[in-house]
């Protein structure tokens, strides 16, 4: 494929509202919950008022999820070399569809956002994985007028994972102006969000 057909394929996968696929063997999962005393070791200080996000997103013990992303390739690495911005996009399995406010769209390596320019590095485990840390909502408690979204006039959901525990799914996206590529989809397993937040799936489905 020449250079100006890639572009042009490019240009058209972006406009119709999907991006190049890339390598990747992105695994999702949660490696417990943060509160106001530990938040800003896994996102520094990308919230300026951690109070409100927590009143607003977490559980009624004031807490999130902490899920911990990697592959197998480096993702920020390779953002750098194409000057990609990198991202994520969460959504409910069952629903690809559903407009909800899930987790935050950001990365972060060492307390820092994976955003523009000098991107942290992110460090290989034992298994010679890169791994990236991320932050999942717990639940919506917004009013619905805050829940609107103006532009298309669809309101998006409520949800409460400590009340209803449900499958999440991520991807990471690396996108700019002329090109954008995609992960794979990582499922994260209602299972393992009610182990992190100490609730049992099958009473928690159950509540009405």
């Amino acid at each position: 494929m020449t250079i100006g057909r890639f572009v042009i394929v490019a240009i058209a996968a972006l406009a119709g509202g999907c991006m190049l696929p890339i390598r990747s063997d992105l695994t999702a999962s949660v490696e417990g919950v943060v509160g106001k005393d530990s938040i800003h070791e896994i996102t520094g200080d990308y919230f300026r008022k951690p109070r409100v996000i927590l009143d607003r997103y977490g559980n009624h013990r004031g807490q999130l999820l902490h899920v911990r992303l990697s592959t197998r390739n480096n993702l920020v690495l390779f953002s750098d070399r194409k000057h990609l911005a990198m991202s994520l996009r969460w959504r409910f399995c069952d629903n690809a569809r559903q407009e909800v406010r899930l987790g935050i769209h950001r990365a972060f390596v060492n307390g820092r956002r994976v955003l523009g320019l000098n991107k942290p590095s992110p460090k290989q485990d034992g298994a010679g994985r890169f791994v990236y840390d991320a932050i999942l909502r717990v639940r919506d408690a917004r009013p619905e007028e805050d829940r609107r979204l103006f532009a298309s006039g669809v309101v998006e959901e409520t949800f409460d994972l400590e009340r209803e525990p449900r499958d999440v799914c991520v991807r990471v996206r690396l996108i700019s102006k002329l090109s954008g590529y995609r992960t794979k989809v990582a499922r994260i397993p209602k299972e393992e969000i009610a182990a992190a937040l100490g609730v049992d799936v099958s009473s928690a489905c159950s509540r009405e």
